[in-house]
């Protein structure tokens, strides 16, 4: 397994296996397969909020709120008479966001591997996996920040709910006032008199939910995204739906679609998909929150994914040495239910929390390897840890024989407007084999 989530700081020290790559005893074509590129999703479309200096772990957001429309009918007084007066007040709302650190490390290396080996750009490689996976877990500190404080969830086949739970959740999935795992079960299955959620993503609940958004929730759309090229202009004035490719391919078969086939679901612009009633565009997320009613547990009765928890999208196979998506995560059987979002403008932001403190970010001390504190997620080649030796001792790296890449990322998400977005709970399905 060559990956170890959530581990404590003195967690190991793991020697990358130099029998798995190509010796130069074989004659063989390297064979590197493109990466996936889209594991930024949210970030691009709600951009960033700068940290200040010296302001402790938690920052406290103020969004003014104006006066609200009291009124349908207007009926002045005549000139002759006294006039009555509007008075307004103006206020806010105020929010709070803490920062959080996480630590990414890759497997020692030794000098061994470049020596011998065939493959001679493995560091490279293993530097641009790692600052992938450090984008992909920043994408899924969003996404959870987002599903915890959204007070709205939308059901498929029935529509929007409210007075959800808004507080923050935690790993074992049962944080008080939050939605946990029982929780997510409860109004997925149907509770209350809540008849849950009962169908696939159809363009009819994506125009529902556009409607709820513009009429309900007065949910600001799109003037932009952040970090994108200028031909992504189009979602101006735009709200997005996230989704899979699953869910998108679903609407070509969708009963409506085939109705109004003149709808515009052109291909308009790069990175997002067709425009949907002149109002919101698709946005598709390569690994999208799915999960299950049901424990899941493998052949031998061991737990994988207890119920109402995410599945994990990728599994390493042992036997061919490969990457997998995982087949728990790809079942409609295993994983029946997905989160879709629904996204105005305003949501929220990522805290971008700047340097460290210049004590620790000064390098000028005289020393020739004084290493400052870095926790901005820079990836850094490093031969500071101690090396694990045949006889189970540890022993300095000052040979400098060893390498590893390490980097240390502070993550911070700021909610804006609550009601700006909404999760929307999908029953998975795909188009039958056979016309009928």
């Amino acid at each position: 397994m060559p990956s170890y989530y959530d581990k404590p700081t003195v967690f190991g020290n793991l020697q990358q296996d130099n029998n798995q790559f190509a010796q130069l005893d074989f004659y063989l074509v390297k064979n590197e397969v493109k990466q996936y590129p889209t594991w930024n999703v949210f970030d691009q479309l709600y951009g960033k909020i700068d940290w200040i200096t010296n302001q402790g772990p938690i920052m406290k957001g103020s969004t003014p709120q104006r006066s609200p429309v009291g009124r349908a009918f207007f009926f002045p007084n005549a000139v002759t008479t006294t006039a009555n007066k509007d008075i307004y007040q103006v206020t806010e709302s105020l929010e709070q966001a803490s920062v959080y650190v996480h630590k990414y490390e890759t497997f020692q290396f030794n000098f061994i591997n470049s020596f011998q080996a065939f493959w001679d750009t493995y560091l490279q490689f293993m530097n641009s996996d790692l600052v992938r996976q450090i984008a992909l877990s920043n994408n899924q500190f969003i996404e959870t920040n987002m599903w915890f404080n959204a007070p709205y969830v939308y059901l498929c086949g029935v529509g929007l709910t409210s007075g959800n739970p808004q507080g923050m959740g935690n790993i074992a999935g049962n944080a008080a006032n939050s939605k946990t795992a029982a929780w997510l079960i409860g109004v997925t299955a149907g509770t209350g008199g809540n008849p849950g959620v009962l169908q696939n993503l159809t363009l009819r609940d994506m125009y529902r939910a556009a409607m709820i958004g513009s009429e309900d929730l007065n949910i600001p759309p799109f003037q932009g995204v952040r970090n994108m090229p200028k031909d992504n202009d189009g979602i101006k004035d735009k709200y997005v739906f996230v989704m899979s490719s699953e869910d998108w391919m679903n609407l070509t078969f969708d009963p409506d679609v085939q109705t109004l086939k003149s709808i515009n679901l052109d291909l308009l612009f790069n990175d997002f998909k067709g425009s949907l009633f002149g109002t919101t565009t698709v946005k598709i997320h390569k690994y999208p929150i799915r999960y299950s009613l049901t424990a899941i547990n493998d052949i031998n009765g061991n737990l994988l994914y207890a119920a109402g928890t995410p599945i994990a999208p990728e599994i390493w196979d042992a036997t061919d040495n490969k990457w997998k998506p995982n087949p728990y995560y790809t079942s409609l059987v295993s994983a029946p239910y997905a989160i879709c979002w629904f996204l105005g403008d305003c949501y929220g932001k990522s805290i971008k929390v700047g340097p460290p403190p210049k004590e620790f970010s000064n390098k000028d001390m005289g020393a020739q390897k004084f290493y400052s504190m870095k926790w901005n997620g820079e990836i850094r080649l490093t031969d500071q840890f101690l090396v694990l030796q045949t006889d189970g001792s540890y022993d300095l790296n000052d040979y400098g024989e060893n390498l590893k890449f390490k980097s240390k990322l502070t993550h911070g998400w700021l909610v804006g407007e609550r009601r700006n977005a909404f999760p929307m709970l999908v029953k998975r399905k795909r188009p039958v084999l056979l016309a009928v």
